[in-house]
């Protein structure tokens, strides 16, 4: 006795179409919504995911609001912790990617600024609070480490100067990067980030350890003091 052959679901067809596409050129052709529909097949492995893909785009508004949203709001969504996992890991691998691109170059780090700012934002940007950060750079202006020294609320983060330099001796840096973020989406520098970098930058001048920029993220912006006259740069 024979039996009919099960077919498969035509959601997997789709799929392996969406791999070959994806494929051919690294995604620079798709639409957000089908790279998004892609990713969320990797987190939902038994049922077609387009309408999920476009559904979430609208409400979100881009892939990069979607990825960063915080994972109280993705699951008021309904989505899954496997699909919240994937979003996140995605987000934490660009972190990495960014700090090795600036970490790993034989270069003094201001050579590629544009590396700098990737990083700054893919650290901070969509941070819920205030996140104050310093890198520590040696003798070549090439990056030792990133270090957080504090976190704050939505409109402040206090920082205190004993901290910042009590960091910058343990990590024996010569020069650093100071940043931070302003969640409310302004990156101009407030009256109290011009003073606290003034201080920062007094405190370090007599150990012979230069303040090279401070730099203020926004979501979609950013400020630099250096680039605005407000630090001397050598």
């Amino acid at each position: 006795m024979t039996t009919k052959k099960e077919e498969k679901p035509l959601y997997l067809g789709h799929r392996e179409r969406l791999k070959d596409r994806f494929l051919k050129d690294n995604g620079v052709s798709m639409p957000d919504y089908e790279f998004l529909e892609l990713l969320l097949t990797f987190a939902i492995p038994r049922r077609d995911v387009k309408d999920d893909a476009k559904k979430l785009l609208t409400k979100f508004g881009s892939l990069n609001n979607l990825l960063t949203a915080p994972k109280m709001q993705l699951e008021e969504c309904g989505l899954s912790q496997n699909t919240i996992s994937l979003f996140k890991v995605i987000l934490a691998l660009f972190k990495r990617l960014t700090f090795s691109r600036i970490k790993e170059t034989h270069n003094a780090i201001f050579t590629h600024f544009d590396y700098v700012l990737d990083y700054c934002k893919a650290s901070i940007a969509d941070a819920q609070v205030e996140e104050f950060h310093v890198m520590m750079l040696d003798k070549k202006l090439q990056l030792i480490e990133d270090k957080l020294i504090q976190k704050g609320s939505i409109d402040e983060v206090p920082v205190y100067t004993r901290d910042v330099v009590k960091a910058i001796l343990e990590a024996h840096a010569t020069s650093v990067v100071l940043y931070h973020n302003h969640p409310s989406g302004n990156c101009s520098p407030s009256k109290d980030d011009i003073a606290r970098t003034k201080e920062i930058s007094e405190a370090l001048r007599p150990l012979n350890i230069k303040l090279c920029d401070h730099i203020i993220i926004s979501k979609d912006n950013y400020f630099s003091f250096h680039d605005n006259k407000l630090i001397d740069f050598i």
